[in-house]
């Protein structure tokens, strides 16, 4: 009479090594502002669970920031250009 025994499988999951975690930790701070930006974007938050300010307004005030900064590289980069253009001729 044949007897039945279960049988299971074990799947390996691999863990990530030492270097592994240490370039995920450069690269998510490369996407991560400044100390002093962090520091008004957290400044920002706080004051918006506080109350102080309501989160909209927050929200509002840390985007057009970062807008702001933004555009105002680019508008950087295109005078370096200019002036790079205007020099050759």
């Amino acid at each position: 009479m044949p007897v039945l025994t279960p049988h299971m499988k074990t799947v390996h999951v691999p863990t990530p090594g030492m270097s592994y975690v240490g370039d995920a930790g450069r690269l998510v701070a490369g996407y991560l502002p400044p100390p002093e930006r962090l520091a008004f974007y957290g400044g920002l938050g706080i004051a918006a669970v506080l109350g102080a300010i309501d989160w909209p307004v927050a929200a509002a005030i840390g985007i057009g920031t970062m807008v702001a900064r933004r555009t105002g590289r680019g508008m950087e980069a295109l005078r370096g250009r200019a002036r790079r253009s205007t020099s050759r001729t």
